[in-house]
C-alpha cells in the first residue's frame, strides 16, 4: 500500500487553508476544515497587501526620488558582492517601508524580481550585521549609518531616499 502525502497550510488572518494530497483526500477534509474553520472568532479584516516591488522609492530632498530598484541595483558597481547587493536591496525596502526596517525576504524578493540569484540571502545579511551596516529592529532590519555611507560610498552621494 503506498502512503498518501498531504500538506497542510492554514492562513488564519485571511480565513485560507490549503490541503494536498489526492483528490478522494482532499474532498474528505474539505468539509472539515470549512466546519472548523466556521468555529473561530471573526477575523478582521486583513491587511492592505504591500505596494508592487516595481513602485518608485520616496522622494528625497533635493532629489526626483523616481528611482525604482531595478534602477538602483544598476547603478552598483560590476565589483558589488552578493552582500553589497542585499544591502541595497535591504535599503530599498527599508525605504519604503513604514518602520524603516525590511526582512530578509523582502530584500530577497526584490532581488529575484530582477533576476539575481543570491545563493544565501540569511548569510549575507549576516555578514551586513556583523560589518555594522545593518542592526536588528523588532525582528526584522535596519540600514544603519554606517551602512548608508557604505552605500554613498559604493553608488556616490546621490543616494535615493
Amino acid at each position: 500500500m503506498t502512503e498518501q502525502r498531504a500538506r497542510l497550510r492554514i492562513n488564519l488572518s485571511q480565513r485560507e487553508f490549503e490541503v494536498e494530497g489526492s483528490e478522494a483526500f482532499v474532498k474528505d477534509y474539505a468539509q472539515w476544515f470549512e466546519a472548523w474553520l466556521g468555529r473561530l472568532d471573526p477575523v478582521e479584516a486583513p491587511p492592505p497587501a504591500p505596494a508592487p516591488r516595481a513602485e518608485r522609492a520616496p522622494a528625497r530632498a533635493g532629489g526626483s526620488g523616481a528611482e525604482t530598484f531595478g534602477e538602483l541595483l544598476q547603478r552598483l558597481p560590476r565589483a558589488a558582492s552578493d552582500v553589497d547587493r542585499m544591502l541595497a536591496a535591504g535599503y530599498f525596502a527599508h525605504m519604503r517601508s513604514a518602520d524603516r526596517s525590511f526582512s530578509t525576504g523582502e530584500a530577497n524578493s526584490l532581488l529575484t524580481e530582477q533576476g539575481v540569484k543570491v545563493g544565501n540571502p540569511s548569510q549575507c545579511v549576516r555578514q551586513n550585521l556583523a560589518a555594522k551596516r545593518v542592526f536588528k529592529h523588532l525582528g526584522r532590519y535596519r540600514v544603519s549609518q554606517t551602512g548608508l555611507d557604505y552605500l554613498r560610498q559604493m553608488l556616490g552621494d546621490d543616494l535615493p531616499g
